[in-house]
């Protein structure tokens, strides 16, 4: 391998990317912000947000629990040390997110393998994949559950190699240890994630053995999964308001008055009208797009000439299941498949599945390897720095400048997150606007208003511009803005030059090739 490419080189230099990507400002997905800190900050400092529905539906379809577990400690130390700053409260998350992720990844990793050439192997890809070192610093739930993912694949690891052992070598209480360890760790993936089950398919028959041979250890992991249930039930039927806790222990039996976010979600994702909302996508979507996307160059590591050893593997089945069973569901999106990119990591196939020359196989191998760098650095840049990179700077201007009687128009980017203007006197309304000016009326209790045009097409955003009435703030990115929008109407305010906008690309007009995002005042 050339000394370039050197495992210790490339895993010390991804120790610095880690730190700068979990504080820069991509915004990958909306539900990275808004079902963890939306809400969280709603719940704890009493801002006034734009919470979704799955937090407001009569069914709620999300749990407090993680937001409990990984936020609320967050929230109450920078509130402790008085950094009220929404940019530092996101810096703050994501960075902790992003060590979280590491450590228990790479010791999961290290402790699972068993021999160094493994473990090295293991930690250099996952370490220096895009994935890794973008995704895992965003605060979604696809990133909490990866963790989860991990560590439960490496307890039924170990759970298979002690079943194959000798009973003598083993002491009881560290298989019971274990068992309640995975019940834990199911329940809170579940309660994080109803997809989190998938991945344990296949890899369950594994755990079917070991349960089998120690007739405790099913009783050790049902404890402490139905402990560690109940009480994220218990805290979610409270969050929700729909009773308190001493209420619930006058009639603890009565089992409608608590809240299963889980079974809601199974029951909302399990009709097809629901997820037609959120967009159908053939079968094999998953594995014919998004595979590709997460791991590129790392596809050809993994089956060179259709071949792969460690097919057999734990974190090989918990992949594979996943993939299989995601595959089932018609909404299919890419981070769904994050939690697969460790566990695959561990199997790239360095050998190529060749048994010839290794003077053949070495050279491959550093062709591959030095395109897997190319590739996930392209990617890292692209996803962690300048996707909707403009954003939350554009917020944090907002936030920082207080300007009142202000109507935001954000246009052609994510949904803003309403959070980061930290509106503790509830001055905001929210508004989202659909494919017509429809459906919504200004409060005129209010000081000021965000609407979120979403992808509307420019007629329609031009005619609301025109017939609102206060001072009006155009956020947009300059790409769009230069290609429809007549500049002479208009004061730049601010501008970024590190966003980019893949939705809106027409590779027939170069404009739109721009990056940037501004605020346009309306003179």
């Amino acid at each position: 391998m050339p000394q370039v490419l050197s495992w210790r080189y490339v895993y010390f230099l991804t120790i610095g990317l880690r730190f700068i990507l979990a504080l820069a400002d991509s915004y990958i997905h909306p539900d990275e912000h808004f079902q963890s800190l939306e809400v969280a900050t709603s719940a704890w400092l009493g801002y006034n947000t734009n919470i979704p529905w799955e937090f407001t539906s009569s069914s709620p379809a999300r749990s407090y629990a993680p937001l409990v577990v990984v936020y609320w400690p967050v929230l109450k130390v920078t509130s402790l040390l008085g950094l009220e700053s929404p940019l530092q409260i996101w810096y703050i998350s994501r960075l902790v997110l992003m060590v979280v992720s590491w450590m228990v990844t790479d010791w999961c990793l290290y402790k699972m393998l068993p021999t160094k050439q493994e473990r090295i192997k293991a930690i250099y890809f996952t370490s220096s994949s895009y994935v890794t070192l973008v995704y895992q610093s965003h605060c979604f739930s696809n990133s909490i559950e990866t963790v989860l993912v991990v560590a439960a694949v490496y307890v039924i690891n170990e759970l298979r190699f002690i079943s194959g052992q000798d009973a003598s070598q083993h002491s009881k209480a560290e298989l019971v240890k274990l068992a309640a360890a995975l019940g834990v760790l199911v329940s809170f993936g579940v309660f994080t994630r109803i997809t989190f089950p998938a991945f344990f398919v296949l890899p369950s028959f594994y755990l079917l053995k070991s349960f089998w041979r120690w007739k405790a250890l099913p009783f050790a992991a049902g404890a402490t999964f139905a402990l560690t249930s109940a009480a994220c039930i218990i805290l979610d039927t409270v969050m929700f308001g729909r009773r308190s806790v001493s209420e619930l222990f006058t009639d603890p039996l009565d089992f409608a008055q608590y809240i299963i976010t889980p079974w809601n979600n199974l029951a909302y994702n399990t009709n097809t009208s629901n997820l037609a909302k959120h967009g159908i996508h053939p079968w094999y979507t998953h594995i014919a797009a998004n595979m590709p996307q997460l791991l590129g160059p790392g596809l050809l590591l993994l089956f060179f000439r259709f071949r792969n050893r460690y097919w057999k593997t734990t974190p090989f089945l918990a992949a594979l299941s996943g993939v299989l069973f995601l595959s089932v569901v018609p909404h299919q999106e890419l981070r769904f498949l994050i939690p697969i990119v460790p566990l695959l990591c561990c199997c790239f196939d360095l050998s190529l599945g060749y048994e010839g020359d290794a003077k053949d196989v070495a050279s491959w191998s550093s062709v591959l390897m030095g395109l897997w760098l190319i590739f996930n650095l392209v990617m890292g840049v692209l996803m962690g720095i300048f996707h909707q990179g403009g954003v939350v700077p554009a917020l944090d201007f907002l936030h920082t400048q207080k300007p009142q009687g202000v109507t935001q128009v954000w246009w052609r980017t994510y949904s803003p997150p309403t959070w980061m203007l930290a509106d503790k006197e509830a001055e905001y309304q929210f508004i989202t606007l659909n494919t017509e000016l429809q459906g919504f009326e200004l409060d005129e209790t209010k000081k000021n208003y965000v609407i979120d045009a979403m992808g509307s097409d420019f007629k329609i955003v031009d005619a609301l511009i025109k017939n609102l009435h206060n001072k009006v703030m155009l956020v947009t990115p300059v790409a769009s803005f230069s290609s429809n929008f007549d500049a002479s109407r208009f004061n730049k305010t601010w501008s970024t030059p590190f966003h980019l906008d893949l939705d809106h690309l027409d590779w027939n007009d170069s404009r739109t090739l721009q990056p940037g995002l501004a605020i346009y005042e309306l003179v």
